[in-house]
């Protein structure tokens, strides 16, 4: 069973600046979450969206795709939330191809689900590292924050914090709070490093479940 960290080990978490006029941290946004109890929904599904698949690589340096990193993380993940009792659909469970709006389409197709799409990050100068989590409509923002402020403290790498954004994925499911989750740089040679290892994605991966755990519990 998940022991989950307390209100004061929430509040110390790194501050970072988001997008618009959001500007809560990710830890803190959990404890107001947890206060008002704002915007949870019950669920009994959830969707992961591993990303890119099949002739995406998605980010990649050398032998490192992101889409077997999305993929290998987003099964423990779905591991772990059925050791949990929750029902978990899978995107895509092997290495295909799926497009933009057929993933889209899962996340609108079941209710009383929420939706979370896991990517590993790029840019080009190799200085981008740390963790991000994004969400395109408002009912989405409290699971944002959940999932943000849990892989910080799990990881404890650097927090890139909660933000708007307009991926497809997350823009087009709308019947479901939907997130898309950055776990890191594959173009950052220390976090590349990490990523290789299954101790760093089952981090991940257990960061996710307690956020995803942590926000059915707040409603």
């Amino acid at each position: 069973m998940f022991r989950f960290p307390s209100f004061s080990t929430l509040k110390t978490l790194p501050r970072t600046k988001v997008s618009g006029n959001k500007g809560l941290i990710a830890g803190l946004c959990a404890v107001f979450f947890l206060a008002t109890g704002s915007l949870a929904q019950a669920f009994d599904t959830v969707i992961l969206d591993p990303g890119h698949g099949g002739h995406d690589r998605g980010a990649s340096i050398g032998y490192v795709f992101e889409k077997h990193l999305a993929l290998d993380t987003a099964r423990r993940v779905e591991q772990l939330l059925r050791k949990q009792g929750l029902k978990v659909v899978m995107t895509r469970s092997t290495d295909v191809f799926i497009p933009l709006g057929g993933r889209s389409a899962i996340g609108n197709r079941d209710g009383n689900a929420i939706f979370v799409s896991l990517h590993y990050n790029y840019n080009k100068s190799g200085s981008g590292h740390g963790l991000e989590t994004f969400y395109c409509h408002d009912r989405s923002y409290m699971l944002a924050g959940y999932i943000q402020a849990y892989l910080i403290q799990e990881t404890r790498l650097q927090n890139r914090g909660v933000k708007h954004a307009n991926f497809h994925v997350i823009r087009a499911t709308t019947k479901n709070p939907a997130v898309l989750v950055e776990c890191g740089f594959v173009s950052n040679s220390a976090e590349r490093t990490g990523m290789m290892t299954g101790l760093y994605r089952e981090r991940i991966a257990v960061g996710v479940v307690k956020g995803i755990l942590a926000f059915k519990q707040a409603r």
